[in-house]
């Protein structure tokens, strides 16, 4: 391959919802470039992009792709990313690579919720963007209601620039509206069937409409009615520069299983989406927020934009360079979130799909890859060691389904870890942390399908099986009066024996500290030497110790008074171990009779929903125990509600929650306060650790 300056790099993020055909239609333009001799399909798994076992077994795309394509000249960075929702942060990572993005829309179902989506994201980083209406040779494709759908839900700015020529069956070719090409340089000769004469022109009425609104000289000879004598050339400068802006977004139209427009799309690609040199790229100093420029030709720097992870192969880290040039055998600055080393880069490649197209030097703009970095993950900077930068990393969203994670056999636990571990680098979407209080280690994903072919990666890629559960809810247990009782331990069994007997109060502590011991307290009163000083600590680590082990339910006991008062002793046979142990009884009998009660973790949950819905979220927020604090218009037919929900509610509400809103709705958690759990659900959790106990 050769090389390409900044000027001829084109950088597209192909988005949308799933099944739209966004790979089927980068696999036309790779085939249609001369660059695959047969046209991959996705159905029949001979696509060059979902080259993935995961991807091929489920005929979808479930992580990014690079697909590069030359053509004329012109050399476009594809990103083929995933359209179904839990894989979001593929998507996000893809934008935040690229300089437009093309939004694919399938002409039988119009704007769908992904869609929407990936449009909402690229107007938050202000990509140009452009529009494909795919899928026009399928049943039930509609051109005219798909242009209405997507002008009113992304607005009278989006304009047609091609008409279709027949639709459904007798869909066959494509009309540009725009008749030249100033950088092909190529004059577009087409033929308009007679029948389409009236609607092309009506449709280029509206697209001078639209453009002439920022182009002076176009406006004033569109006031003077001089649009018959317009340059063609100006039309499609102007065109191209409202594009770029982002003032204008072009809709395009085609069919990709037949390969009908894809030679089109390509040629506007080229002449309208902007090219890298186009934009100022903006860091911070490391080690200070001071904000720095960088232009395509200051000296190398570069982000991480994703890493896939192979166990023969190591890390693949795929680079976006904004400045400089980049060379397959040099030594980068790297940083980091918060430390600096060294990188030596090993190898500079491209990609189509899994080929691999080695590269000895990539200039500002082009997006390349690596492997073997010995730190650098995703979203780190690389840049010269005289000219350092850092690049803001890309915000992922928080996952929202979390599950318990442990292995099929026994031992094994460590290796699903460290599988999913190395399996971080790749999807910065997963999070894994380990539970303190219930011992068990908690993964969460964004989706049950992405946490599913999770499993299917690890399983695949490092021999281990993972297993999934539903997490423990982390209880508490209190009391609601005060006692007061005895424990007492005698044993004799020759020799020295073992004696120890306290009498202790027992009490709700009405001002805890949950910082310190949950909010346990435990104090003296002994009156006379009934027990020796040097038994206190042992009676106050048995306090202690007994109480986090729970006593109704196995769950630790919080806000507790506990006072040693009284006690005996046998100078011969008494000993630490003996007044622990006199203790732990104590303490079991006491708080099973001062009326106790279980208490559950309450979550301050907020949903982000449109507004159509929130009738039915607040009512399975109520049905799930909830209290709605109320809600707050957020604006774009947004509305967000705040409620308190008790934690163990909350199991797969991330599923059902997409499920009630069609993907559109997101929530965060914050823990906020225990409170006590009703009788019957309580009496519940204590007869399930009754019967664990006894199993044991």
């Amino acid at each position: 391959m050769k090389e390409y300056s900044s000027e001829f790099i084109r950088n597209v993020a192909v988005a949308g919802h799933g099944k739209t055909g966004k790979t089927s239609l980068l696999d036309a333009c790779i085939f249609n470039s001369g660059a695959a001799k047969r046209l991959g399909k996705v159905d029949d798994g001979t696509s060059l992009l979902d080259f993935e076992p995961e991807e091929t077994k489920r005929k979808m795309t479930i992580g990014d792709s690079l697909a590069v394509t030359e053509w004329k000249n012109y050399k476009i960075n594809f990103i083929d990313t995933p359209g179904y929702p839990d894989f979001v942060g593929e998507v996000m990572g893809a934008m935040a690579a690229a300089d437009s993005a093309l939004i694919i829309v399938a002409a039988n179902a119009g704007v769908e919720v992904e869609t929407e989506k990936a449009w909402k994201l690229a107007e938050e980083l202000k990509l140009p963007r452009a529009i494909f209406i795919n899928k026009m040779d399928r049943e039930h494709a509609d051109f005219r209601k798909t242009l209405d759908d997507i002008k009113s839900k992304f607005g009278t700015n989006v304009i047609p620039v091609q008409l279709p020529i027949g639709q459904e069956n007798s869909f066959k070719g494509v009309i540009d509206i725009v008749k030249t090409y100033t950088k092909l340089g190529e004059e577009l000769k087409q033929e308009i069937p007679a029948d389409l004469e009236d609607e092309v022109e009506a449709e280029r009425y509206e697209m001078l409409d639209v453009i002439a609104e920022f182009n002076d000289e176009l406006m004033e000879k569109y006031l003077e009615g001089e649009t018959d004598n317009l340059d063609e050339k100006q039309i499609a400068e102007a065109l191209a520069e409202g594009v770029r802006q982002a003032k204008v977004f072009p809709v395009f139209v085609g069919s990709a299983y037949k390969n009908i427009g894809v030679d089109k799309l390509l040629n506007r690609i080229v002449e309208d989406m902007p090219s890298p040199d186009s934009k100022t790229y903006t860091g911070t100093k490391p080690g200070t927020e001071d904000l720095i420029e960088r232009k395509v030709t200051d000296p190398f720097s570069g982000q991480i934009w994703k890493t896939m992870v192979d166990p023969f192969v190591g890390r693949m880290s795929y680079i976006r360079i904004f400045s400089g040039d980049m060379k397959a055998d040099a030594q980068y600055q790297l940083i980091r979130e918060n430390e600096e080393g060294q990188e030596r880069i090993s190898g500079l490649f491209t990609m189509q799909g899994k080929k691999q197209i080695n590269l000895e030097v990539a200039h500002a703009g082009d997006i390349v890859v690596t492997s073997k970095l010995a730190n650098a993950g995703t979203c780190d900077t690389l840049c010269e060691r005289n000219s350092k930068i850092k690049y803001d990393r890309v915000e992922y969203p928080e996952p929202m389904l979390a599950m318990a994670v442990s292995s099929v056999k026994k031992g094994e636990e460590d290796k699903v870890i460290s599988a999913i571990r190395r399996q971080q680098d790749e999807d910065p979407t997963i999070k894994l942390v380990k539970d303190k209080a219930t011992k068990q280690t908690i993964l969460s994903g964004v989706g049950e399908v992405h946490l599913d072919i999770l499993g299917d990666k690890i399983l695949r890629k490092f021999g281990v099986k993972m297993v999934l559960g539903e997490p423990r809810v982390d209880y508490r247990e209190t009391i609601r009066k005060a006692v007061e009782v005895q424990g007492k331990h005698k044993k004799q069994s020759g020799g020295h024996g073992q004696y120890g007997d306290v009498w202790l109060k027992i009490s709700p502590n009405k001002e805890p500290n949950p910082e310190v011991h949950d909010g346990n307290v435990w104090s003296e009163s002994i009156f006379g030497g009934s027990v020796p000083r040097n038994f206190f600590p042992a009676v106050e680590k048995g306090t202690y110790e007994t109480l986090a082990q729970g006593v109704l339910a196995g769950y630790p006991v919080v806000n507790v008074n506990v006072n040693l008062y009284d006690g005996s002793y046998h100078p011969v046979d008494s000993s630490e171990a003996a007044f622990k142990m006199a203790t732990s009884i104590a303490i079991k009998k006491g708080v099973l009779a001062a009326s106790p009660i279980l208490l559950e973790p309450i979550d301050e949950v907020t949903v982000l929903v449109p507004d159509s819905y929130m009738g039915d979220i607040i009512g399975n927020l109520n049905s799930r125990r909830g209290r709605v604090l109320g809600t707050d218009p957020k604006g774009k037919g947004m509305t967000e509600i705040k409620a308190y929900v008790p934690a163990s509610e909350l199991y797969k509400y991330a599923t059902d929650l997409r499920s009630q809103t069609q993907g559109r709705g997101s929530y965060t958690l914050k823990f906020v306060r225990y409170d006590t759990m009703p009788d019957k659900l309580a009496e519940k959790i204590i007869e399930e650790h009754k019967k664990e106990t006894a199993e044991k």
